[in-house]
């Protein structure tokens, strides 16, 4: 079965890279679950990895839009498993989060065949993806968001990681005014479930972080010139997890637009891998 991929003629192979494209490992709701897969090609040892989760305001994206940083990581060593899931409006939360939660359980408990240490994870999200991976991993063990899963074997699975990296994305949803407001991505997440606040603070990482058992590290960065989602969303993301004790780096790009790895060779994007490189130095590998 061939998919709609946001990226195309992503080299299958070079000197630093192996890559395996929309491999389907479940399906939900008729819809298959799929990742992209980049095996570090110099690495003889388990490898660390990256669990990407696309952006696209929870409507539009896939796992094809990984590649400039799955290729960067496979200079490092790194592997990326780059997840789709569901999308609204026509899948509605937690359904996303639910196919998040799902693939990082499938990573974890197919480690040895993908190659990876289960031990050496970070998810990394971009713009609705970093909504989805602080979710995942600040609210994983709140009851009302436990993911339903179509494989019963992967009800024991861990979702434990080492680190956290979201790029320009929105972490409290019951501040629409932050978002563009051409574009209503979270009434297109929410449906009508949008105007109960509790379902709001449930579907927002910001209101789980003093909570929250996971201790993971977190690097957020974000431009300041994004007009699609505020950078004061990272600030508040920060300033909650810090007050939290919890490990947190924030990075702001100056005048930086949204998606600005758009301009991979651009200064913001330089600023925002070396940061990127650092933490997970630190962190990960």
């Amino acid at each position: 079965m061939r998919f709609p991929r946001q990226v195309s003629g992503i080299p299958r192979r070079s000197d630093v890279h192996e890559l395996r494209e929309d491999v389907v490992y479940a399906e939900v709701d008729g819809i298959p679950l799929r990742y992209d897969h980049y095996r570090p090609v110099r690495v003889d040892a388990p490898a660390p990895v990256v669990v990407f989760v696309h952006g696209g305001g929870w409507m539009h994206g896939d796992p094809s839009q990984a590649a400039g940083n799955a290729l960067h990581f496979a200079r490092h060593g790194i592997a990326t498993i780059s997840l789709s899931y569901r999308l609204a409006p026509a899948h509605r939360f937690p359904a996303p989060l639910d196919d998040v939660r799902h693939g990082l359980r499938y990573v974890c408990a197919h480690a040895t065949e993908l190659g990876i240490a289960p031990e050496r994870i970070a998810l990394l999200g971009l713009s609705a993806g970093a909504h989805l991976v602080m979710l995942a991993h600040l609210a994983r063990d709140v009851p009302g968001l436990a993911p339903a899963l179509s494989d019963p074997a992967l009800r024991d699975a861990t979702e434990d990681v080492q680190a956290v990296v979201a790029h320009y994305g929105p972490y409290d949803l019951g501040r629409r005014a932050v978002l563009s407001p051409e574009l209503d991505m979270i009434g297109a997440l929410l449906g009508a479930r949008g105007e109960d606040p509790e379902w709001v603070r449930l579907a927002s990482p910001l209101h789980h972080v003093a909570s929250a058992p996971a201790t993971a590290p977190v690097l957020l960065v974000h431009g300041t010139g994004d007009t699609l989602v505020s950078y004061r969303e990272s600030e508040r993301m920060h300033r909650a997890l810090t007050t939290a004790g919890r490990v947190s780096e924030l990075l702001l790009l100056e005048g930086a637009p949204h998606a600005f790895q758009l301009d991979w060779r651009g200064r913001a994007n330089q600023q925002a891998n070396a940061a990127m490189d650092a933490f997970l130095a630190r962190h990960l590998l």
